[in-house]
């Protein structure tokens, strides 16, 4: 099955875990497609060493999702999911780090009011873990942020200005690659259609109106009456006072 490099329509969404854009080599990472519907026919690929390769040559698919158990140096690309007929999903940027430092920071956009972490994270090639306990500094498009000592900063309430090229810095031990976050706005709030009165409280209505409508009229005709009987008693009364000669 070959896929083309033209996505014709967004219709699914991949995502990361865990959510960041940097990883350490013989990290692993799983991605996963949400589709609207049928899975069948879609696949995780990537441009990365090779251009357009599905997750079989280089992880393992699992339903929806393609993980990686150990990434290496050649793994740096653009993932995305894409179908047989040409749709496709956003794209994420993954960097492999063959250094010692990098910044966890989110691969998926985030949005606007949102507390956003970055942590700069340290590990030499064969720890088993990394850790983030020491005094790093922060850069935003190479200025300089802020220097936080236990190696996490947090953005507060970000707003589209806070998107741009994040990296932070070790001591002693060099700096991590730059990462893009990306801010994206609120969605519109959803408006409450409005409401439709059921068809029984439809029915009561009606017979309440037409209840209504009969009293007005039945007072109307007996109104009437009442006045075209008195005109009439007033025109007899009128004769009896002024007979004609």
């Amino acid at each position: 099955m070959e896929f083309g490099s033209v996505c014709l329509v967004v219709a699914a969404t991949l995502s990361i875990q865990p959510d960041r854009s940097q990883f350490f080599r013989y990290e692993a990472f799983t991605l996963s497609c949400s589709v609207s519907g049928n899975f069948s026919g879609w696949r995780v690929v990537r441009n990365a060493s090779k251009p357009f390769t599905p997750c079989e040559d280089w992880g393992r698919p699992n339903g929806s999702s393609c993980i990686n158990h150990s990434v290496y140096k050649s793994d740096t690309g653009l993932y995305w999911c894409q179908s047989e007929q040409g749709e496709c999903s956003n794209v994420l940027n993954i960097t492999i780090n063959t250094g010692v430092v990098i910044l966890e920071s989110p691969a998926l956009p985030v949005t606007v009011g949102d507390d956003v972490t970055l942590r700069c994270s340290f590990k030499e090639r064969y720890d088993p873990t990394s850790s983030s306990h020491f005094s790093a500094t922060f850069y935003l498009n190479n200025t300089f942020i802020g220097t936080e000592p236990e190696g996490k900063m947090i953005l507060h309430n970000v707003s589209m200005s806070s998107k741009g090229f994040y990296k932070c810095k070790h001591p002693s031990r060099g700096e991590s690659l730059d990462s893009w976050l990306e801010v994206q706005a609120k969605p519109p709030k959803s408006t409450d259609p409005p409401l439709i009165p059921s068809t029984s409280l439809m029915i009561l209505i009606t017979i309440v109106l037409f209840i209504i409508y009969t009293i007005i009229f039945i007072m109307c005709i007996i109104i009437y009456r009442s006045w075209a009987r008195g005109r009439a008693e007033t025109k007899r009364r009128s004769s009896e006072l002024c007979p004609d000669y």
